[in-house]
This record gives structure tokens, C-alpha cells and sequence, in this order.
């Protein structure tokens, strides 16, 4: 047998080998491999960190290299910015979200029954509703929903209270998400000064082992690189202007609840898709608890200004920023809740994206060459 025949059969010796002891020592291999995984997350958290702020970098960078001329400098005060620029925004978005959360949860606890049935009341005898409910079979008289919402607060504040229990039990682990926070910074700090020399290493190993796939992997990651920075940049002007009108819209037809309805809409429409949804449904859940016609606005409003940022203004400012589609939109906010949560729903839009493109590129290019 010649060389490369023996190197094959190695590899596929080591191979067998390899997967035999998986298998066998399944269990075991298993605990090794939440331990590296748990291990491993203050990293995985520092590089998604530097990512993030080597957007806001990248910036600084730009206009600090307008007026000095010493790399350094520049580098490490666009370093300082960015951290400042990043916490600040965490702080203040986290200071802004809870207190709006707090009181979310309180209007709904001190809802009185008598408003609860003066509500249902007030639904009956409303025409436009009853007629769409007759149009359903639904008859709302014979509905006890006093006592559906009554048993619905008190499971809702009886999770709470489970979250609470579980926030208490988890103080002895501050420690721990205090070192791991650490690390996280500490090595995002690392990339961030070294970045272009871990680009050249990363180089330097495609092309000692994957020579020929260098300028395939390099591109590829490229078209990532370009999507998740475009999506995370058009997701946070989305936000930001989606709150800002529907504020402003609120404000003028006085409805409740303004600033911290406008707040939680403009934070959940950073999920894609569902987000603003998800944000419309507690802000009208909490109007409720004030008035059932102002709920109805509010619902009014919020699709019009839904809307209208979706079709004029989004296209506008942001433009087709991803470039996927819309029906795979939500396909890949489907397939990324499923698969992975919340940090699925997230990353599952740039990530097909960059997929949808590469494919589309590709077979551009083929039936190019055909014919």
C-alpha cells in the first residue's frame, strides 16, 4: 500500500476508535462535555461581546482617524467608548424595562372585580362585539370570565412568586456570574485589541490546512459577518423608531401607560417577527385595566403604526438590509425558537439570510455557466 492509502486507514482507525469510546462511555463523555461547555461560555459570551461592540468600535475608529494619526491611541479609546457605550445602554435599557414590568404586574394585581364585571357588562351589551361573537356561537352572558381572569392573576402571581423563590435560592451563584461576567470582559477586551492579529493566525491556519477552501471559507464568513451586522443595526433603528411613533401617537390620543407601553414595544421589537406582537398584547392587556375602549385604540393604533413603520419608513431608513424574504422570515424565526429559545429566535434571521444568499449567488452563477 502506497502512503496516502495507510494515512486513510488511520484516519479511519482513529475514527472508529474515537466514536467506539463515545459510545461506550457515553455517560461519562457526556459529563466532560457539559463541564468544557459550562467552561466555556464566559468565552463564548466574551467573543458574542466583542462582536457587538466592535460595531460601535468600528465607529469610533472611523471618526477618531479624521483627527489623529496615532493607531494606538485611537484603538484604545475606541475601546474605552464602546465598553461605556454598550453598559450604558444595558443599564439603562434594564433600568427602563423593570420598573415598566413592575408596574405592568401591579395593574393587573389590584384589578378590582367589580371593574372585571362591569367589563364583561360593558362587552355585552356592546353591538359591534356581540355581533361578531353571535357570528362565532360564543355567548358572552353565559361566560364566567370574572372568575377565568381571577384564577389567570392567580397563576400568574403564583409564578411570579416561583421566579421570585428561584431569584432568592440563586443569590449563593452571584459569585459565580460575577467571575463569569468578568472573564466574558476581560476576553472580549482581548479580541478587541488583537483582532487583526487574530485574523492573520486564523489565516495563517487555512492556508497550512484547508488551502484550496481559504477564499470559499473566507467569503463565507464574510456574507455572515455583513448579514448579522446589517440585521443587528436595522433591528435596533426599528426598535427605537417604532417606540418613538407609537409614543408620540399615544400622546396624542391620551391613551394610558404611554411611555411605558412605547418603552416595552420598542424593546421586544428587537425580537424579529413576534416581538412587536408580543409587545401589543401586554400594552393592551394593561390598558384593560384602565378602560376597554382605550384598549381598542390602543389596538387600533398600534396596527396602523405597525404598519406604517413596516411599509414606509423601515424600507427607507433600513432598506432590504438582510435580504431574506419574508416568508422565510418567519420559517427561520420558526425553526430557531424550536431549536434554540430566545437565542434562536435572534440569530436565526442573519443566519439564513447569509445561507439565502450564498444559495442564491450560487445558482446565479450556475445556470450563468450553462448557458
Amino acid at each position: 500500500m502506497n502512503n496516502i492509502k495507510k494515512k486513510y486507514i488511520a484516519y479511519i482507525i482513529i475514527a472508529t476508535v474515537i466514536i467506539y469510546s463515545i459510545v461506550r462511555y457515553f455517560k461519562a463523555v457526556e459529563g466532560y462535555i457539559v463541564n468544557i461547555t459550562k467552561a466555556l461560555v464566559p468565552f463564548v459570551a466574551g467573543a458574542i461581546m466583542a462582536y457587538i461592540i466592535n460595531i460601535l468600535m468600528d465607529f469610533y475608529e472611523d471618526l477618531f482617524l479624521k483627527k489623529f494619526h496615532n493607531k494606538k491611541i485611537i484603538r484604545t479609546v475606541a475601546i474605552a467608548l464602546s465598553i461605556i457605550t454598550f453598559v450604558l445602554v444595558i443599564v439603562l435599557l434594564l433600568g427602563l424595562i423593570i420598573p415598566q414590568l413592575i408596574k405592568i404586574i401591579t395593574s393587573i394585581m389590584y384589578v378590582k372585580p367589580d371593574y372585571i364585571n362591569n367589563l364583561i357588562s360593558d362587552i355585552g351589551n356592546n353591538k359591534f362585539i356581540n355581533d361578531i361573537l353571535s357570528s362565532m356561537n360564543i355567548d358572552i352572558k353565559n361566560i364566567n370570565i370574572a372568575s377565568y381572569l381571577t384564577r389567570l392573576i392567580q397563576n400568574v402571581m403564583s409564578g411570579v412568586g416561583n421566579v421570585l423563590t428561584g431569584v432568592i435560592s440563586g443569590i449563593s451563584g452571584f459569585f459565580n456570574t460575577v467571575i463569569s461576567l468578568f472573564m466574558a470582559v476581560v476576553f472580549a477586551i482581548y479580541i478587541l485589541v488583537d483582532k487583526e492579529r487574530i485574523a492573520l493566525q486564523g489565516d495563517k491556519l487555512l492556508r497550512a490546512f484547508m488551502p484550496s477552501q481559504r477564499e470559499t471559507v473566507i467569503d463565507t464568513l464574510q456574507v455572515f459577518n455583513t448579514s448579522f451586522k446589517n440585521y443587528f443595526i436595522s433591528q435596533v433603528k426599528e426598535a427605537i423608531i417604532l417606540g418613538v411613533l407609537l409614543y408620540i401617537v399615544m400622546l396624542i390620543a391620551r391613551l394610558p401607560y404611554a411611555s411605558s407601553i412605547s418603552i416595552l414595544v420598542g424593546v421586544t421589537a428587537l425580537i424579529p417577527v413576534i416581538g412587536a406582537y408580543a409587545g401589543l398584547f401586554i400594552g393592551a392587556l394593561m390598558i384593560l385595566t384602565k378602560s376597554l375602549q382605550s384598549m381598542v385604540i390602543f389596538i387600533i393604533l398600534h396596527t396602523i403604526v405597525q404598519q406604517f413603520e413596516n411599509n414606509v419608513i423601515y424600507p427607507r431608513v433600513v432598506g432590504s438590509s438582510v435580504g431574506l424574504p419574508g416568508m422565510w422570515v418567519i420559517v427561520a424565526v420558526a425553526l430557531g425558537g424550536s431549536m434554540g429559545g430566545i437565542f434562536g429566535v435572534f440569530v436565526a434571521v442573519p443566519v439564513a439570510a447569509s445561507l439565502y444568499f450564498i444559495l442564491k449567488r450560487e445558482t446565479e452563477k450556475r445556470l450563468s455557466d450553462n448557458v
